[in-house]
């Protein structure tokens, strides 16, 4: 079974924009054409403390995140699950079942990108059972992501993707306990997410839980905006929770590579007239905890 980023993106976009069509009607397109402009505005101030997070109950806001972002997010980090199987010897998992955590993981790029590193990987990981949490403070995302697994073509693999929601301000998160059991957590463009949100420490409090209570031997794959902030950030989160680092590399320029094709998504890119990312300038973190 082959199949690109651009494609399961297409997936939940064509059910994104049915859901914003129920709500906006003939003014849809409008709306979400607004949203673009709205993310990039908002995305220049992640260092702000001032900064209002990003509303995603809108599904004009999810469709034109998911357009814009998810393929390219996902194909970087489809990246990080291949420098990691080298590192570790050619394969990831080494049981026929196993988890993953996508910790801000609503967006779907860290879904995405696990279906297809294993589609790609078939000779490799040799998974029967596959449980993936997505954990994000927008319950909206979950009907997105959750039933992937139904419109997938026929696979050998049992996929199951499980939503959570969690926000980090509340500590309350932590009475939710399976994920943490997980043999890899992604954290893709979460840190930049809510770093401006700490100034009462409780993004702190939950990186330092996060890293105490998951499970010995565990991954984290870090990848973020090229940004020295979030990085020194970041890395002092790590280093001070005592995890050992695998594999990084900072503030450099990736591109989605060339079998990710978006004119899957050609339908859309003429209606907005406007192209999804396609460049960015990135660091990553490859993370294990004794």
């Amino acid at each position: 079974m082959q199949v690109t980023l651009f494609q399961l993106v297409k997936i939940a976009l064509d059910e994104l924009y049915s859901e914003a069509v129920a709500v906006y009607g003939p003014n849809t397109d409008d709306q979400i054409k607004a949203q673009f402009s709205y993310l990039t505005t908002s995305y220049n101030q992640l260092t702000s403390t001032a900064r209002t997070p990003i509303d995603y109950k809108n599904p004009a806001v999810r469709f034109a995140y998911v357009y814009k972002y998810t393929a390219s997010h996902g194909d970087y980090v489809v990246r990080l699950l291949e420098i990691l199987a080298q590192q570790l010897g050619g394969k990831i998992f080494q049981n026929d079942s196993g988890r993953v955590s996508c910790i801000g993981g609503g967006p779907g790029s860290d879904v995405i990108a696990i279906v297809k590193y294993l589609t790609d990987s078939t000779g490799n990981e040799t998974l029967q059972r596959l449980t993936i949490y997505l954990l994000d403070k927008e319950q909206a995302w979950g009907d997105s992501w959750t039933e992937l697994s139904m419109k997938l073509p026929t696979s050998s693999m049992q996929l199951n993707t499980v939503f959570q929601q969690m926000d980090v301000l509340k500590p309350d998160w932590t009475s939710q306990r399976k994920f943490l059991d997980a043999d890899v957590f992604t954290l893709s463009y979460f840190a930049s997410e809510v770093y401006a949100l700490d100034d009462g420490g409780l993004v702190t409090q939950f990186w330092q839980r996060l890293f105490k209570e998951a499970k010995s031997g565990a991954i984290f794959l870090y990848d973020d905006n090229g940004n020295d902030t979030f990085n020194a950030y970041f890395d002092q989160q790590w280093q001070t929770a005592g995890l050992q680092l695998i594999n990084e590399q900072t503030n450099t320029r990736w591109w989605p590579r060339s079998s990710e094709q978006k004119s899957e998504l050609d339908f859309y890119t003429a209606k907005f007239n406007a192209i999804p990312k396609v460049q960015s300038t990135l660091s990553y973190r490859i993370l294990r905890k004794p």
